[in-house]
């Protein structure tokens, strides 16, 4: 019972922010904000959510931790060839809706997370310390730092991409078709580059 009221005091600071980083953008909200809207204290958020930098990237653990899963729970595959269809198949890296789920509204709120993301100088520079700090507990997972690296620098990549595509307001089919050509590419490099690894 506690863990649950925990789990949705989270998750409703969560929404509220995200809800006012998007009609506000990131840089004009402030903690106090984010605690009116939810109905707690300041103290509260930041108990949850370290920094307005985590507030806005809540999402990253978890897909971090589905990148490491895949690669430990991986058989004979390469760690490049189980990865491909977490990276490939939807807009959001490891998220829950593939790209022939898409709809407009959802690509439309991807759209405005992506401008408030640009936006922000803070956010631009989360979001590489973010990746960078990757590198560690992916080579662990996998068994190479080198590779590690490079998946990193894949992943920025990936993540150039999407977020272009979504403020030039391309339609999700080319964006899908320029990571599959772009991304795909890196990937199968990677690939050769660690045959047998």
């Amino acid at each position: 019972m506690r863990e649950r009221k925990r789990a949705e005091t989270r998750q409703r600071i969560s929404d509220r922010a995200t809800r006012l980083f998007e009609r506000d953008g990131f840089e004009k909200v402030t903690l106090a904000q984010v605690a009116e809207a939810a109905d707690v204290s300041v103290k509260t958020v930041t108990n949850y959510f370290g920094a307005k930098e985590d507030l806005f990237f809540d999402a990253e653990p978890a897909i971090l931790e589905a990148l490491q899963s895949a690669l430990s729970h991986r058989d004979s595959e390469s760690p490049t060839a189980v990865l491909y269809p977490i990276i490939l198949d939807g807009p959001i890296l490891a998220g829950p809706c593939p790209w022939s789920d898409l709809d407009t509204a959802q690509w439309e709120a991807m759209r405005v997370w992506a401008e408030c993301e640009r936006n922000s100088p803070t956010l631009t520079t989360r979001r590489a310390a973010i990746l960078q700090s990757w590198i560690e507990p992916l080579a662990t997972a996998s068994g190479s730092v080198a590779w590690a690296a490079m998946l990193v620098g894949i992943l920025m990549l990936r993540h150039n991409i999407v977020q272009q595509g979504l403020i030039d307001r391309d339609r999700p089919l080319d964006v899908e078709q320029q990571l599959s050509r772009t991304v795909a590419q890196a990937l199968d490099a990677l690939e050769r580059g660690f045959q047998g690894f």
